[in-house]
Parts: structure tokens; C-alpha cells; sequence
């Protein structure tokens, strides 16, 4: 099923919150919408405007120093470093002039004293007279004009760095989108797809390794954006603004990676969600063999290439921890029964596998690893899961995966949070443990208000015909919110739904995110003035918001909306995976009459003693029409 998503936003509207955002994580939020490839030129001078009208300091000090313009440039970086929680000061020199700034005195870089400085050179500009007779030269020649180019790269280099203390970031040179002999270019001798080939690969081993000095790689960008893109012939001709508008937009944000990493705070810890995170589908509905992952399926080969990806990011020192609401035993099942996964169980260094809201998971976690909750990462497949903990923990980065799985490789590789300049054998490192009777110091948040924020309605309505495969879907699968986890048949869901003396309820919910869809079913029998709970079960899902407790308020009501009713009888039948709602009863104000030795229990509510748990952040309607979309 398709997750939903928040509407985009216009960008005066984004604007707008941009200016009454209170810190840094409500610019991100409210910047993330956005589409960025998709803004007009107008668009990103209002935002960068609104960014930049904003108090305070920059993070970061960026030089731009180029042969061709680059004025735009700064606007782009507003927003793209705003997304990631950064604010930079800029300095542009775009006028050729990229010596005389290192090796001046007084000059205006000088005076600006950037933490990093971006060095982008045009090929053409550099050495006009070369390239434009390019074809023309010999093999001799190409190989002579190629190591020109690189000695100046790295003279400059040189002296920028006895000038300036700053980062340089020197940009290689992107091959074209068409070289000037075709497909013939091959097979000539030291044709252009080989000079760029030895100009990149010389720049990168004349800079490996060093301190103070990181590639740029303008190459690799302009392949991905689409090298026929990247080019503005006219406004080259007008303005000598050699790049076109929206690839500015991805440099930018390549600069965010580069500031990531030279600043060294990048996160340490990656927490993953599980149910159609790591694998598709629910592992509580499904078991261990249905949910997807593995060959021969398309959606299994896609979080079969998801865990790929985040095994190689471990490699890299990040440590991967999940977050989910499963039983232990049929997690610990799962990853011995699926050796396919490329992922084991200990590969995470920390489990959290309860019933609680995904933001106090995080929390154990951080306190667990002994980190900040803010060097943390979560990722997770529930959007309503999500934005509460990026309300509740609004120092965390919580990033909603794609609704198709075969875009999650790519969640990952967007990620600027683990950039770092280097990976060597040391960034496997081990977490430090908090001190006994240390804890980490974490403000708490309103869960009420924040889930508030989900807007979340229930419908609850009579099971008609119609429904009988869903209901019958949910009494089969749902496991772990289910008080007595009957398995009844089609044929008697039916005969329920017939009979005057039961009544079966199906519960339908939907947020601000969208339709969740049919997510529980309670079935009452009657006898007498006594109603009996015969079933109660919620997906999980729909579980750690309150929908359960809006549910038996709804169910309390019936009780005393009928003057015939005098008490509710209920009961608690022990499985091994529904110990989540074992004091479900007595949380809801349930009498407990006896407790057999099989682990069974059975509760009663008088009338007299019904009274309703607070669930206000739940509208609860009778009617499916009254929800809107439904």
C-alpha cells in the first residue's frame, strides 16, 4: 500500500513559515516539502531573502572564487544548508581574478577569512587559445596542455594554502556531453574522453590525502544531473554564467556534503524502523516467512538492496541500531529463519523491540549507545510515526522512506548526515557508555500535543457483508493488539454480522497523511444486561497513538447509552505475541475478577464504575461519510 504524504508547498507559503520559524528544525521542516528542482529562479532569491533576513550567525564561511559567474550560486546554498540545519555567510569573486585573492594583502577574501573556499575553473576560460584549437593539436600537445592545467591547479592550491587557513574545495573538470570528434573520440589518440579521464584522475592523486584539501567533483555531478543539462548557452552569451540554474541547485547541495564533512559533526547512528523498512510488510501479521526480502520477488530484491546499502554504511563506522514493535522471539525467528538478509542480528549494536511511541525508542537508544539524541538518524515507513518523533525529538533527523521500495537505496544515498572526509580502520569505533547514575539529559516532550498534530479520526460503524474479507483479513493476521486472537472463519464472520445478539464493529482511520484504512475490529455478544467483549484488536500499525483507548472509550459509551446494559465482561487470553495488551484492561479502568492458571483473565466494568480515558487528540465519528474522503 502506498504511504501518504504532506501536500507540497507553494513557496510563498514556505516563505512565510521561514519567518516565524522559532530554530533551526523548524527551517528544515518546513523547507523539506519543497521540491527544489522544480523552483523558478524567483522562488529561490524570495526564499534565500527570507533565510538571510533571519538573526544570527553563520555556521560556516564560504569563498567562491571562479573564472565564469557565479553569483546565483549563494542563493542556492541558503536553501540547501537551511535543510540541513546550516546557515553560511558567502563572498563571491567570479571575475577571473582567483590569484590575485589568495596572493593579495588586503583583498576582500582575505578580509572575509572563509572557513572553506571553492576554487571552480571553466576549461575554455582558463586557456582559450588551447581549447579552442583543441582538435587541431597534437598528441604532444594535449598531454602538454593537460599538465599546464593541472600545475596551476595546484600552484594555486599551494599558495592558498600558506594565505589562508581555510578548506579549499577544488572543483575537477566535467567531461562534455559530446566530444568534438564523436564516437570516433575512443579510438583517437589522446582524444578528449581520455584528457579528462587523466586531468581528473591527476588532480585527485596531486590531492589525495591531504589535510586542507578536498575534490570537488564537478564531474561526477554534472553525469548525474545530465551533462546536456548543464550548460546555459544563452546566459553563457549574456553573463558568462556557464552553468544553467537548477544544476546550481545541485552543487549546492553537494557543498552541504563537503561542509558536513569538513566540519566533522556528522551523525553517529543510524535507527531504523523494521515492518516495511528492512523488509516489506509486517512481521507480526505476516511471520518471519511472509514478510519480503530475498530474490525472485521485486519488492523482497529491493530491501534485499536496501540492507546492502546499509551494511556499507556501517563499513563506515556508522552504527546501525533499529526501533520496531515486534516480539523479540519472532524478531530473533525472522533473522535465523531469512539468511538471505544481509543483515544480522548483530550487526545492530542496539535493539529496541517495544510497544512504546517510536520517539521513546530513539531516546533509549541515544541513552544506550551513549550519544546525544541529536547524533542520531531515524528512519522510518509510518509517516504519522515519523513527525511525531520529529516534534518530540526535534534535534533527531527523521526521514519518511519513499512509498516504493524501489526508491530506498536512494534515501540513503541523499543522506548528508554521515559525510565525513575520510573512512579509515579507526571510524569503526565503540560507543562510550554513559557513567552509572548518568542519564542523558533530554527535554521532554507533549505527546498529547503532538499527537494532536496527527489530526487523527476513527469511524466506527457495523460490519456489513461487504467488509467480510477485510474483517476476516484482520482476525487471521492481527497478532499482537489482540486480546483473545480468535481465528474465526469467513462463515462465521458472517453469521456475526447476521446476528441479532453480536455486533461487530469495524474501526477505520485516517490522519492528516491520509487514509489508513481499516485498521480494527471489536465483536460484542449480548446476554441479558451483560455485554461481552469477545474480541478486540487494533493492527499494529495504528498501535502507540491512542486509537486503542479511543476504541474502548466508544465501546464504554455503549454501555451507558443503553439504560438495559448494566456491566461489560472482558478477557485476556495469553499468546506469544500478544503480551503488549496483557494490562490492557486494567489500563482502561477494569475490574479483574479472576486469573486462571493458564495465564487468563477476566475483567469486568460495572456501569456505575465506566468512565471514559482521556483520548482528545482522537475525533471519533459514526459514520464513515462524516470523515470527508471516505
Amino acid at each position: 500500500m502506498d504511504r501518504p504524504r504532506d501536500s507540497k508547498l507553494e513557496p510563498r507559503a514556505v516563505a512565510e513559515a521561514l519567518a516565524k520559524a522559532p530554530d533551526a528544525a523548524a527551517l528544515q521542516r518546513a523547507l523539506l516539502p519543497l521540491d527544489l528542482e522544480k523552483l523558478t529562479c524567483n522562488d529561490v532569491s524570495l526564499l534565500s531573502r527570507t533565510l538571510q533576513a533571519r538573526p544570527g550567525e553563520p555556521d560556516v564561511r564560504i569563498g567562491y572564487l571562479a573564472n565564469f559567474t557565479l553569483d546565483p550560486l549563494p542563493r542556492w546554498v541558503d536553501l540547501c544548508f537551511a535543510r540541513e540545519r546550516l546557515r553560511a555567510a558567502h563572498y563571491v569573486e567570479s571575475a577571473g581574478q582567483y590569484v590575485e585573492e589568495v596572493l593579495g594583502d588586503q583583498t576582500g577574501l582575505a578580509a572575509f577569512n572563509p572557513h572553506l573556499v571553492l576554487l571552480v575553473l571553466s576549461l575554455r576560460r582558463l586557456r582559450p587559445e588551447a581549447w579552442s584549437r583543441f582538435a587541431m593539436l597534437t598528441p604532444a600537445e594535449r598531454r602538454d596542455f593537460r599538465e599546464e592545467v593541472v600545475s596551476h591547479v595546484e600552484s594555486w592550491a599551494l599558495a592558498a594554502l600558506d594565505r589562508t587557513p581555510a578548506t579549499l574545495l577544488v572543483a575537477n573538470f566535467p567531461a562534455p556531453a559530446q566530444p568534438l570528434f564523436g564516437v570516433a573520440d575512443l579510438n583517437a589518440e589522446y582524444g578528449e574522453t581520455e584528457l579528462f579521464l587523466d586531468l581528473n584522475l591527476d588532480l585527485l592523486r596531486r590531492f589525495k590525502g591531504h589535510p586542507r584539501i578536498q575534490i570537488f567533483d564537478l564531474d561526477r555531478l554534472a553525469s548525474r544531473f545530465g551533462k546536456d543539462r548543464v550548460p546555459d548557452r544563452r546566459m553563457d552569451y549574456l553573463a558568462k554564467m556557464e552553468w544553467s540554474f537548477p544544476f546550481l541547485g545541485c552543487v549546492a547541495a553537494e557543498l552541504a556534503r563537503h561542509v558536513r564533512a569538513a566540519r566533522g559533526q556528522g551523525c553517529r547512528a543510524l535507527v531504523l524502523d523494521l515492518d516495511n523498512t528492512l523488509w516489506g510488510g509486517s512481521l507480526g501479521e505476516d511471520g518471519p516467512a511472509g514478510v519480503r526480502i530475498g530474490a525472485g520477488d521485486s519488492e523482497g530484491e529491493a530491501y534485499l538492496d536496501f540492507q546492502h546499502r546499509l551494511k556499507a554504511l556501517q563499513a563506515q563506522g556508522v552504527l546501525l541500531a533499529a526501533c520496531g514493535r515486534s516480539n523479540p522471539g519472532d524478531v530473533r525467528e525472522l533473522f535465523a529463519r531469512r539468511p538471505e538478509m544481509p543483515l544480522g542480528l548483530d550487526d545492530f549494536t542496539v535493539l529496541d523491540l517495544s510497544w512504546s511511541p517510536k520517539h521513546e525508542g530513539v531516546r533509549k537508544i541515544a541513552a544506550a549507545l551513549g550519544l546525544d539524541t541529536a547524533s542520531l538518524v531515524f528512519l522510518g515507513s509510518d509517516p504519522a510515526e515519523v513527525s511525531l518523533v520529529q516534534q518530540m525529538l526535534p534535534e533527531v533527523k527523521a526521514v519518511l522512506l519513499p512509498s516504493d521500495p524501489a526508491d530506498l537505496t536512494a534515501t540513503i544515498d541523499r543522506l548528508t548526515d554521515f559525510e565525513r572526509t575520510a573512512v579509515s580502520p579507526e571510524d569503526a569505533w565503540q560507543p562510550v557508555p554513559p557513567r552509572e547514575g548518568e542519564a542523558p539529559q533530554i527535554a521532554p516532550g507533549d505527546l498529547g500535543t503532538c499527537l494532536a498534530t496527527l489530526r487523527t479520526e476513527i469511524a466506527i460503524t457495523r460490519a456489513r457483508r461487504d467488509d467480510l474479507p477485510r474483517v476476516h483479513q484482520l482476525f487471521t493476521k492481527t497478532s499482537q493488539l489482540n486480546l483473545t486472537t480468535p481465528r474465526y472463519t469467513p462463515a462465521e464472520i458472517e453469521r456475526f454480522i447476521a446476528s441479532p445478539l453480536c455486533e461487530l464493529w469495524m474501526v477505520r482511520a485516517r490522519d492528516r497523511f491520509g487514509d489508513q484504512g481499516t485498521v480494527g475490529a471489536v465483536l460484542l455478544r449480548r446476554d441479558g444486561r451483560v455485554v461481552y467483549i469477545d474480541s478486540f484488536l487494533v493492527s499494529c500499525r495504528a498501535m502507540g497513538r491512542g486509537i486503542e483507548t479511543a476504541i474502548m472509550n466508544h465501546v464504554k459509551r455503549r454501555l451507558l447509552d443503553e439504560p438495559g446494559h448494566l456491566e461489560l465482561r472482558g478477557r485476556y487470553l495469553p499468546t506469544a505475541r500478544n503480551k503488549p495488551v496483557e494490562t490492557f484492561y486494567d489500563d482502561q479502568g477494569f475490574r479483574l475478577l479472576e486469573r486462571r492458571d493458564s495465564g487468563e483473565k477476566l475483567y469486568v466494568l460495572r456501569r456505575a464504575e465506566a468512565r471514559e480515558k482521556p483520548c482528545e487528540w482522537i475525533e471519533v465519528v459514526q459514520d464513515v461519510v462524516a470523515l470527508g474522503m471516505w
